[in-house]
């Protein structure tokens, strides 16, 4: 999958598209499964998914990499966001700026799940709601340089910048704007992420905790196929929360699901040849990493992380974990992203260097780390296969397997020394993959970092649309990270578009997560 360089130029070519397109135009940003607008329609789509979200409520959803399959279920955007960079309408028809002002006209007619209109003081209360400090949003970010939003009408509203914001229309093609049910919101308080009302083509059934989630077919979806025929075409979708790598394996090829988030290479490599299965490689990878806490020791000295570094065999790691199936790159960067940039390198894998670094750093005291991984494979056996390898260079490592959500609580308080976990790339533009980790505000910033170069470089990225600046900037940002060694970035797995044969018109997101409005069983 090859990226644009400079997407966000195309803000001001689409600025005036009008929303006579049906959601097949609007929607399916990578059709890889077939048919798109004919075919059967009904049935149960039952998908086995290893990333249970911690909640449904888009402001508040912290898993950059999972969360959006399910919330694309309920949840539509103003615009969406193509996987060549462009843009098209969605819940707005059109839109146009001038200077730092952009203005939507919404679409007429559109009511939330709960019956409750869809118009532009929605979109004001959902907008606002990200923005406003008391909303805790892991989306705030996203808004930041947004001053004022308004409704002009009930049909008309007008967002007014502070400055230049060349990623504004990609995060509102996003998490940060997916339009709730103001009423839902207000309603359930703090349990609205377990009850989502949005707009989407499908509605919320029931959500058992480790089990499954259940989503119903929205009867008065307002987008329409290419012949004009409703959508979704599926009565339900059935998300199952599975773990297990090789369940999910023997579960898609007996026919107990019929699409799957992701397997690891050996799994996926058993299905290649089962003519009832479709694996398809869309560019799409996981890159692994080992996130150091810096706010305590051992990990808060230059030196020890710098051992850890070296202590690490990437290549050892992703032969054991994939086989031949991976890439290794120095950061989040794929080698077809326009940031990458061959020359950076993470310090080679030395384990006597790091063992003498380690005593040097230590005065000869134990070097007792503990290194999270989460429940499920192949996350344990590369916990272990690093416990081994730094073990060669003087640490004492435990390894301690966790549920998902238990981990992410110990990370987002800085309640451990290194953390393992993935996240899928590429993203379409390196702020989604950089800034929510490595900004001193961000989201998920693991480790801690408080580091005003890294958040002055990060900032620089964001304030121009200069592709040329925005470029050296991400290489200045990954240059840093490998300089400080706060992160140690492992191995990228392939990650290809894994269902039964029987299932068309899956549709990817920019980064690979799937959209179902399109849908369909065939027999």
């Amino acid at each position: 999958m090859q990226l644009p360089v400079n997407p966000l130029s195309r803000r001001s070519v689409l600025a005036g598209a009008v929303a006579t397109m049906s959601l097949t135009a609007v929607a399916a940003c990578s059709d890889s499964s077939g048919g798109s607008g004919s075919g059967s329609s009904g049935g149960t789509l039952t998908v086995g998914f290893d990333n249970e979200p911690l909640t449904l409520d888009p402001a508040l959803s912290a898993a950059i990499s999972s969360d959006r399959n399910v919330l694309n279920l309920f949840y539509d955007t103003l615009l969406r966001q193509q996987r060549d960079g462009s843009f098209e309408p969605a819940l707005a028809e059109s839109w146009k700026e001038n200077g730092r002002t952009i203005t939507f006209k919404l679409r007429k007619g559109v009511k939330f799940h709960d019956g409750t209109p869809f118009d532009a003081e929605a979109v004001v209360f959902n907008l606002r709601r990200v923005m406003d400090p008391a909303t805790k949003s892991t989306k705030a970010a996203a808004l930041a340089k947004i001053s004022d939003v308004k409704a002009v009408d009930a049909v008309t509203v007008q967002i007014t910048l502070k400055n230049q914001d060349p990623l504004l229309m990609v995060n509102l093609a996003h998490e940060a704007g997916m339009m709730a049910s103001p009423a839902a919101v207000k309603k359930h308080g703090v349990g609205y992420g377990r009850k989502p009302v949005g707009t989407g083509a499908f509605t919320f059934e029931t959500w058992r905790s480790k089990v499954q989630l259940i989503a119903e077919r929205n009867k008065t979806y307002w987008a329409k196929a290419s012949d004009g025929s409703a959508l979704p075409r599926l009565d339900k979708v059935i998300f199952r929360f599975v773990t297990e790598a090789k369940v999910l394996r023997t579960e898609l090829a007996t026919g107990g699901v019929q699409l799957v988030r992701t397997l690891p290479p050996e799994e996926f490599k058993q299905l290649e040849s089962n003519s009832a299965v479709s694996v398809k490689d869309e560019g799409v990878r996981r890159a692994y990493y080992v996130a150091l806490n810096v706010t305590r020791p051992p990990f808060n000295d230059p030196a020890v992380r710098a051992a850890f570094a070296q202590a690490v065999n990437r290549e050892a790691v992703g032969k054991a974990a994939a086989g031949n199936e991976f890439d290794v790159a120095p950061s989040f960067a794929t080698k077809s992203d326009w940031f990458y940039d061959g020359s950076l390198a993470p310090l080679p894998y030395d384990p006597k260097a790091a063992r003498k670094a380690l005593t040097e750093a230590r005065g000869g005291k134990g070097t007792n780390i503990t290194i999270l991984a989460r429940r499920r494979a192949p996350d344990p056996t590369i916990a272990e296969l690093l416990q081994n390898q730094l073990k060669e260079a003087g640490f004492t490592v435990k390894v301690e397997v966790l549920e998902l959500q238990t981990m992410l609580e110990r990370l987002l308080n800085q309640d451990f020394d290194a953390g393992m976990l993935v996240i899928d790339i590429p993203r379409l533009d390196p702020s989604l993959s950089f800034n929510p980790y490595f900004s001193s505000d961000g989201a998920n910033n693991w480790s801690g970092l408080k580091d005003t170069k890294l958040d002055g470089l990060l900032e620089k990225a964001l304030n121009t649309d200069d592709k040329a600046v925005r470029k050296q900037a991400y290489v200045d940002v990954q240059r840093r990270l490998l300089d400080q060694n706060y992160w140690v970035f492992l191995h990228q797995p392939k990650s290809p578009l894994i269902h039964s044969s029987k299932l068309k018109g899956v549709a990817l997101d920019v980064d690979g997560q799937v959209r179902l409005d399109n849908a369909h069983l065939s027999s």
